[in-house]
C-alpha cells in the first residue's frame, strides 16, 4: 500500500498550518500565555513549548532513522531517561518570552518541514524510534500535522467546539494510516473482522481487516464491514486522540458505530484513546 500522495498533501498542509498558528501565537498577551488549556496542568506556553520541541525531536528521530539508527535519541539510556530529557527541553522552551517562544516554534517547524520535503517516497517506510514504538517515518509526518491542529484546539480550550482548521480534511484522511499502525501496538487477542470508517463531511471512506493481531489497510472506498465507524473528520481526529467521550459523542449523534456491537466494543479502546 502506498501513501505517497497523502503524505505529500500532508507536508503541504504543514507548510500552511504552522505559519498560521505562529501568526496567532504572536497576538498573545502575557496573560494569554498563562491561560489553562484542555491538557490538565498545561498553560498555553507549555503546550506551545511541547509543540516546538516535538518538531525538534521528530527531526532527530527521522535523521537517525535515515542513517539506520533506531535506538534512543539524545544519548538517553532508557525510555524513562528520554522522557525526562523531553520534558525538560519542552519546559525550557515554554519558559521563553512570548516572542522568543514563537521564534523557536517557527525555526523548529521550518527545519522539520524542510526535512519532510527532502524525503524520497522510499524513505517513508524506513523505521524511526518513537517513545511508543518504532514506526515508519511516514507516521512522523502525519502525526506532526495532527499535533499542530490538536494542540491549537487544546490551547483554545473550548471542549465542545469542533476541530475545523483549514487542513482538518487532510488530517482525517490520514487516520487510515494512524488506526492501522496504532492498533498493531496493542492488538486484541483473538479479534478478527473488517472495520470500516466514514468521514461524513468529506466523503472519505476506507476499511482495515484485523486478524491474528495484525491490521491490513484494505484501501479507499466502501467495503463490506463487520462494523463501520462514522463521524466528521474533525470529530474522528479528536476522538482518535482521546479528546472527548465516545459515549457522549454517540448520544449526540456525532459518532456512530454500526454493526457487530461486540467487535466494536473490543476494538474501540485500541483506536480511540488519549495521546
Amino acid at each position: 500500500m502506498t501513501y505517497t500522495q497523502d503524505l505529500q498533501a500532508t507536508i503541504e498542509a504543514i507548510g500552511r498550518e504552522y505559519p498560521r498558528i505562529a501568526a496567532w501565537f504572536r497576538t498573545f498577551s502575557g496573560a494569554d500565555w498563562e491561560r489553562p488549556t484542555f491538557c490538565p496542568g498545561w498553560s498555553a506556553a507549555k503546550a506551545a513549548g511541547h509543540l516546538a520541541f516535538g518538531a525538534e525531536f521528530f527531526a532527530e528521530a527521522i535523521t537517525n532513522g535515515l542513517k539506520g539508527y533506531v535506538g534512543l535519541p539524545y544519548g538517553a539510556g532508557s525510555r524513562e531517561e528520554f522522557m525526562q530529557i523531553r520534558d525538560a527541553k519542552a519546559e525550557e522552551i515554554g519558559r521563553l518570552s512570548g516572542a522568543a517562544l514563537v521564534d523557536r516554534f517557527e525555526s523548529n517547524m521550518a527545519a522539520v518541514l524542510g526535512l519532510f520535503q527532502s524525503l524520497r517516497p522510499e524513505d517513508y517506510e524506513r523505521p524511526a524510534w518513537h517513545r511508543r514504538s518504532v514506526f515508519p517515518i511516514r507516521r512522523f509526518i502525519f502525526s506532526r500535522l495532527n499535533e499542530l491542529l490538536l494542540h491549537e484546539w487544546d490551547i483554545r480550550n473550548r471542549p465542545e467546539a469542533p476541530l475545523d482548521p483549514p487542513s482538518v480534511a487532510v488530517a482525517g484522511a490520514n487516520l487510515r494510516q494512524h488506526f492501522q499502525l496504532f492498533y498493531e501496538m496493542d492488538p486484541v487477542a483473538g479479534l478478527a473482522g473488517t472495520f470500516g470508517f466514514a468521514l461524513t463531511d468529506t466523503g472519505h471512506r476506507w476499511a482495515m481487516r484485523v486478524s491474528d493481531k495484525k491490521a491490513e489497510d484494505l484501501g479507499l472506498g466502501q467495503h463490506r464491514a463487520d462494523v463501520t465507524f462514522s463521524a466528521t473528520a474533525g470529530d474522528m481526529v479528536l476522538l482518535s486522540s482521546g479528546r472527548g467521550s465516545l459515549d457522549q459523542r454517540q448520544r449526540e449523534g456525532r459518532f456512530r458505530a454500526e454493526g457487530d456491537a461486540a467487535k466494536a466494543g473490543a476494538i474501540m479502546p485500541k483506536l480511540f484513546f488519549p495521546l
